[in-house]
C-alpha cells in the first residue's frame, strides 16, 4: 500500500559536507544527542591531534618513537613545496626514520596516486624492505592497480634504475658512494643523474657528505640541484669551497661551553668571525646580545647565567650556519649536539641515546689450528718481502693480497686455504670473495712459495680451531644474553653455527645469518634472535645495514683488514638505543706480537675505532690503510706498529677538517620546531587509554559505526564489520573504512606499538573515520530538554555553538603557486603556525551575552542522561521548545541571533585574539630573520652559490603571517539545551 508523504517531511542524507549545522537544526533534522555524544569526543580528538602535529600525519602515524631532531628534519622537508634534500646526519641517528616519515607523508598526501623509488646498497635492500614495511606500513597506500607504491633497487642493479624515472619521490641511500666519479658521463653516475633529475622530489642519505675531493662534493650536490651546482662550474666551485674555509674555522673555534670568567676570549672568537663577514649586521646584533649576558664590567662570574650564555653563543653559531650554508636543503645533525639536548620538562619524550662502544677484550684461542693460520700469514709476509727485494717488484699490488689473507685468519684455516687456492688455481666457491677482493687477488702475480705454503697448510692442518672457537664463545654466553659472532666473508660462519653447543646450561639458541640463506630466512633468524636470545652467527651479510644494538656481547672472530669495514660492523652495535654498550671480544691466536695482534694494536691506538666512530673519515681511512699493508711488506712489523701514532694524528686533522665544514653545514638551529611538535605529540598521546575509549565508543557503539573489535594475540585490535548489526552508514560510505584492510589492525598506545600500526590520523582507517564525521550530519545538530528540579528560574533555552578556529589557507597557497601540489604543504605550514582550536560558546536565548560561568557551561555540555531526566527534543517533542520561544516561527530568528553573538564573542575573546597575535608575531619574526640572512648572503657572494635562495621562503612567511592574523571560524556543531525544573510535557 502506497503512502503519501508531504515533501517538506522528506529528508535525504547526502554525501557532502554539511555547510551549516545551524540550518540542520532549523530544518528539524536534528537527531538524538546520543549521536553527538559518541562523535563529538572523536571530533575534538582529531582536532587536538591536528593541532599537536601541525597536520604532519606521516610522522605521527609511523610506528616509531618520537625524537625532536628526527621530527625537525622531517618537518623541514614536508613543509617545503620543493622537496629536494640531502639528509646528512651522522651514523646511527635515524636517517632512514626521517626518510620513512617523509615517504609516508607523500603517500598520504596523494594516496593511490604516488610512487616512490629507492636506491640502496645491495646489502641493505632487505633492511629497507623490512623497515618500510614494519615501521611505516607503506603498503597501506597501493597504486591504482593495487601494487606496492615503493620499488627498492640495489646500487649494483644500474639497469634497474631506469624503471624509476617516473616516480614521484626518489630516495638514494649512501648517496656518496654513487657520487664518486671523475666526470658526469662516467657510469653509474650518468645513469643516476638521469633518474635523479627526472624526479620531482629527491631525498639523498649520506652520513659523510663532505668529500675530501672537490669533484665528489660537486657530484653529490649536482644530483640535488643541477641548476645551481653545474659541472661546468667546477673551478669556481673549488674556489668557493676554499673561500669558506676561514669562516668555517672561525665558527668552529666558538666554545660550545663558554667560560663565565673569560669574556675576553669569547670577544676574540667573535672578532674572528666578524673579520670574515663584516657586512652581516644581524650577526653583530646576536653577538652583542651574547656579550651582554656577562653583565657590566666587573660582574662576578658567579652571577653569570651559564645556560643563557650557552644559548646566546649557540644563537651566533645558528645564525652563521643557517645563513652561509652551502645549500639550504642540506640537513645535518651531529651526535654530540643531539646528545646535549635536554629533555622536556614533563618527561614525556624518549631520550635519544647511543649505545656507545667499549674497548674489546681479547680471547686467546688455545688451538693449534689458530696458531698455524697466524704462522702462515707471517711466512707469507716474510717470503713476499724477500721476493719483492730479490726480483725488484712493485710492492703495491701485494698489499691488498695481504689484506685479504689477514681477514681470513682466526680459528680454522679453511678460508685461508681458499684464498691461496684461488690465487694459485683460480678455484672459487661462489660468494667467497667480494669483487674488490677478487680483483686484488689476481692483480698481483703468484709467487713460487705460495703453492708450497698451501700444501703445508693442508698437509699439516690441525682440526681443533672450530671446536676451540665454538667453546670459547659458548663459555661467555650465559642465557638469556644476546650475543653476535662476526665471522666476515667465507665459510666460517656456516661451519660455526653447527658447532656451538646448545642447551648445555649456557647457550639456549644458535641462529644463522649467512649468504647462503634467502632474505626471508635471514629476517626470520634475526627476529628469533631478538625474541629468544642466544648466539647469532653472521658472515659479511650481517655487517651492513642491520641493527644489532640489542646485543649484549659481540665476538669479532676475525677482524676485517679495512677499518671502514670494521666501522660498518661496529656501527651495527653503536646505534640509537637505551641498552648499555655491547661488550666486545676479539678472538686472537696465542702470539702477542704477531701480525694479527699488531693489527689489533693499530686499530685500537691508531684508528681508535673502539673509542668512537670513524665513519665521517672514510676517505682518509681508505688512503691510510692502503699504504699500511705495503709498509708491512717493505719496512717490517715494527714500522707497521709505529704507524699507529701518525695515523692517529692524520685522523685528528681530518676530524678537524670535517668539524670545520660542519660548523657551516650542520643544522644547529632547526631543532626548535621539532622540539615543540615532539612535546605536543607526547602531551596529546599521554592519555592513550582515554583516546582509545573515545574512538571505540564511536567505532563499536550502537550510535556509532557498529563495528566489532577483535583482540589479537599480539595485543593489537582489529576492527571488523558486524554483519549481524547493520551500521548507520551507506555501503558507499562504509567502503571508506574498509578500503585498506591492514589499516584496521593496530594499537592506540605508541609506547607498546612496536612494529604494529598506530591508530592515528594518517592511518587510512582513521582518515576514513575523519572523513565520515565530516560528511555525517548526525550529532552536528541536537536539541534536548534537561530536567533539573533545583533550577530556580523559568525554563531557559541555551544555544551552544562549537567553532573550529584555523588559519586561512588561501594566502599561503597563493604564495606557493607554481611549486607543484602545494595545498597539503600549505595546510601543514598553517597548522604549525596557528594550531587549530575548538571554541565552544553557550548563549542563553533571553540575553545577548555568553555564558561565562565555567561550571554552568560544563553542565550544559554534559552528554544526554536519560536516568537524570534528559529528553531528546525529536519532531514529536520539539514543540516544547517552540512554545518557549513564542512559536515555531521565532526559532530561526532566536537561534541566528544567538549565533551572531557567539561568533562575535569568539572573534574578540582574548585567547583567540592573543593566539593570533602571538602566531603573527612569531612568523613575522622568522621572516625578519630570513630577510636578514638573505641580505647577508647577498653581501657574501664569495661564500654562497645563490644569494637569492631564501626569497621564496620569505614570501611564504609573509603569506603565513597574513593567514594567522585573520583566522577562519567554522561552525562545527550546534546544540540547544533547555534547562527546566518542569517536564517538557508541560509546554506542549
Amino acid at each position: 500500500m502506497d503512502t503519501d508523504i508531504p515533501e517538506d517531511q522528506i529528508f535525504v542524507r547526502w554525501e557532502k559536507v554539511p555547510r551549516d549545522p545551524l540550518q540542520v537544526l532549523l530544518a528539524g533534522a536534528n537527531e538524538t544527542p546520543r549521536y553527538r555524544d559518541v562523535r563529538q569526543p572523536v571530533r575534538r580528538l582529531l582536532l587536538a591531534e591536528r593541532s599537536a602535529t601541525g597536520s604532519a600525519t606521516g610522522i605521527t602515524s609511523s610506528s616509531v618513537r618520537i625524537h625532536p631532531h628526527q621530527i625537525s628534519a622531517a618537518l623541514r622537508i614536508i613543509h617545503d613545496p620543493v622537496q629536494r634534500y640531502l639528509l646528512a646526519d651522522e651514523v646511527g641517528m635515524g636517517k632512514t626514520i626521517q626518510a620513512g616519515m617523509v615517504m609516508r607523508q607523500l603517500l598520504i598526501d596523494g594516496a593511490g596516486r604516488r610512487e616512490i623509488g629507492v636506491i640502496v646498497p645491495d646489502a641493505l635492500v632487505p633492511q629497507w624492505k623490512a623497515e618500510l614495511h614494519t615501521k611505516f606500513h607503506l603498503d597501506d597506500f597501493p597504486t591504482a592497480d593495487g601494487s606496492s607504491p615503493v620499488r627498492i633497487v640495489g646500487h649494483g642493479d644500474v639497469g634497474g634504475w631506469a624503471a624509476l624515472v617516473n616516480v614521484d619521490l626518489l630516495v638514494i641511500d649512501e648517496a656518496h658512494l654513487l657520487a664518486r666519479t671523475a666526470s658526469p658521463s662516467a657510469s653509474p653516475y650518468r645513469e643516476l643523474a638521469a633518474v635523479a633529475h627526472r624526479a620531482p622530489r629527491i631525498l639523498m642519505l649520506s652520513a659523510t657528505p663532505f668529500s675530501r675531493g672537490v669533484t665528489t662534493h660537486l657530484a653529490l650536490l649536482h644530483l640535488l640541484d643541477p641548476q645551481m651546482f653545474r659541472w661546468e662550474d667546477r673551478d669556481s666551485f673549488e674556489r668557493l669551497l676554499e673561500s669558506r674555509h676561514e669562516l668555517a674555522a672561525a665558527v668552529f673555534g666558538l666554545d660550545e661551553e663558554p667560560d663565565a670568567d673569560n669574556p675576553e676570549l669569547l670577544e676574540i672568537q667573535f672578532d674572528q668571525i666578524r673579520r670574515q663577514i663584516p657586512a652581516d649586521e644581524a650577526v653583530q646584533a646576536v653577538m652583542q646580545r651574547a656579550m651582554k649576558v656577562y653583565g657590566p664590567a666587573g660582574t662576578d662570574p658567579k652571577h653569570v647565567d651559564l645556560e643563557q650564555l650557552r644559548r646566546a653563543v649557540a644563537a651566533v653559531r645558528t645564525h652563521v650556519s643557517e645563513t652561509y650554508r652551502l645549500h639550504h636543503r642540506v640537513i645535518r645533525n651531529r651526535r654530540h649536539v643531539v646528545a646535549m639536548q635536554t629533555l622536556d620538562d614533563e618527561g614525556l619524550l624518549t631520550p635519544f641515546e647511543f649505545t656507545g662502544r667499549l674497548r674489546p677484550k681479547v680471547i686467546r684461542l688455545e688451538a693449534l689450528e689458530a696458531s698455524a693460520g697466524a704462522a702462515a700469514i707471517a711466512t707469507w709476509v716474510n717470503r713476499c718481502a724477500e721476493a719483492i727485494l730479490d726480483n725488484e717488484m712493485d710492492p703495491v699490488p701485494f698489499g691488498p693480497v695481504l689484506a685479504v689473507l689477514l681477514s681470513r685468519v682466526g680459528g680454522p684455516v679453511t678460508d685461508l686455504c681458499n684464498v691461496l687456492d684461488f690465487r694459485i688455481n683460480g678455484r672459487e666457491t661462489p660468494g667467497s670473495f667480494s669483487a674488490i677482493e677478487s680483483e686484488a687477488l689476481v692483480a698481483a702475480p703468484v709467487l713460487e712459495f705460495e703453492t708450497d705454503l698451501l700444501d703445508i697448510l693442508r698437509a699439516q692442518m690441525p682440526i681443533d680451531g672450530l671446536e676451540a672457537l665454538a667453546t670459547a664463545i659458548a663459555q661467555r654466553c650465559q642465557a638469556p644474553a644476546k650475543a653476535i659472532a662476526f665471522c666476515g666473508r667465507g665459510e666460517l660462519a656456516g661451519d660455526l653455527v653447527a658447532r656451538i653447543p646448545v642447551n648445555q646450561g649456557v647457550v639456549n639458541h644458535v641462529h644463522a645469518h649467512v649468504r647462503s640463506q634467502t632474505e626471508t630466512e635471514r629476517e626470520q633468524a634475526t627476529a628469533a634472535w631478538l625474541k629468544s636470545g642466544g648466539v647469532l652467527v653472521v658472515d659479511d651479510s650481517g655487517e651492513i645495514g642491520r641493527n644489532f644494538q640489542d646485543a649484549d656481547l659481540a665476538f669479532h672472530v676475525r677482524l676485517p683488514s679495512n677499518p671502514n669495514l670494521l666501522e660498518q660492523r661496529i656501527g651495527r652495535l653503536d646505534r640509537y638505543g637505551h641498552q648499555r654498550a655491547t661488550t666486545q671480544f676479539v678472538v686472537a691466536d696465542d702470539d702477542h706480537t704477531g701480525i694479527p695482534a699488531s693489527w689489533l694494536k693499530v686499530l685500537v691506538r691508531g684508528f681508535e675505532i673502539f673509542s668512537g666512530s670513524i665513519s665521517a673519515f672514510h676517505e682518509a681511512v681508505e688512503d691510510l690503510v692502503g699504504e699500511l699493508w705495503t709498509v708491512l711488506l717493505t719496512e717490517g712489523l715494527d714500522e707497521f706498529v709505529e704507524r699507529a701514532e701518525p695515523i692517529r694524528e692524520a685522523l685528528k686533522r681530518e676530524k678537524r677538517r670535517v668539524n670545520e665544514l660542519d660548523a657551516l653545514e650542520s643544522s644547529y638551529g632547526s631543532q626548535i620546531d621539532g622540539e615543540a611538535v615532539a612535546s605536543a605529540i607526547a602531551r596529546y598521546e599521554e592519555d592513550s587509554a582515554g583516546i582509545e575509549a573515545a574512538y571505540r565508543s564511536l567505532i563499536e557503539g550502537n550510535e556509532g559505526f557498529r563495528f566489532v573489535g577483535r583482540t589479537n594475540r599480539d595485543g593489537s585490535t582489529t576492527f571488523e564489520r558486524d554483519y549481524q548489526n547493520k551500521p548507520l552508514l551507506s555501503e558507499r560510505l562504509l567502503s571508506r573504512l574498509l578500503r585498506v584492510e591492514g589499516s584496521r589492525t593496530g594499537v592506540f598506545d605508541r609506547w607498546t606499538a612496536g612494529d604494529r600500526r598506530l591508530f592515528r590520523r594518517g592511518n587510512p582507517f582513521m582518515d576514513g573515520i575523519e572523513l565520515l564525521l565530516n560528511l555525517d550530519d548526525r550529532g552536528q545538530a541536537v536539541a534536548m530538554w534537561r530536567l533539573n528540579p533545583r533550577w530556580p528560574l523559568e525554563p531557559l533555552p541555551v544555544f551552544g555553538f562549537d567553532f573550529v578556529v584555523e588559519a586561512a589557507l588561501d594566502p599561503i597557497v597563493s604564495a606557493m603557486v607554481g611549486l607543484g601540489e602545494v595545498e597539503p604543504v600549505a595546510r601543514r605550514r598553517a597548522d604549525t603556525a596557528f594550531p587549530p582550536q575548538y571554541q565552544q560558546v553557550w548563549i542563553p536565548s533571553d540575553t545577548s551575552s555568553p555564558v561565562l560561568d565555567p561550571t554552568f557551561a560544563e553542565y550544559l555540555s554534559q552528554p544526554l542522561r536519560k536516568d537524570k531526566g534528559d529528553v531528546n527534543l525529536n519532531p514529536d517533542r520539539i514543540a516544547a521548545l517552540h512554545t518557549l520561544l513564542g512559536g515555531e516561527a521565532n526559532l530561526a530568528a532566536v537561534a541566528e541571533g544567538c549565533f551572531s553573538v557567539a561568533r562575535h564573542h569568539v572573534e574578540h575573546i582574548s585567547d583567540v585574539v592573543e593566539a593570533s597575535r602571538r602566531a603573527a608575531e612569531k612568523v613575522n619574526g622568522d621572516a625578519d630573520m630570513l630577510i636578514a640572512q638573505s641580505r647577508a648572503r647577498s653581501r657574501a657572494a664569495g661564500f654562497v652559490m645563490d644569494s637569492a635562495l631564501l626569497e621564496a621562503e620569505i614570501a611564504t612567511s609573509r603569506a603565513i603571517a597574513t593567514a594567522v592574523s585573520s583566522p577562519v571560524l567554522r561552525l562545527s556543531s550546534v546544540s540547544c539545551v533547555v534547562v527546566s525544573a518542569q517536564s517538557w510535557t508541560d509546554y506542549v
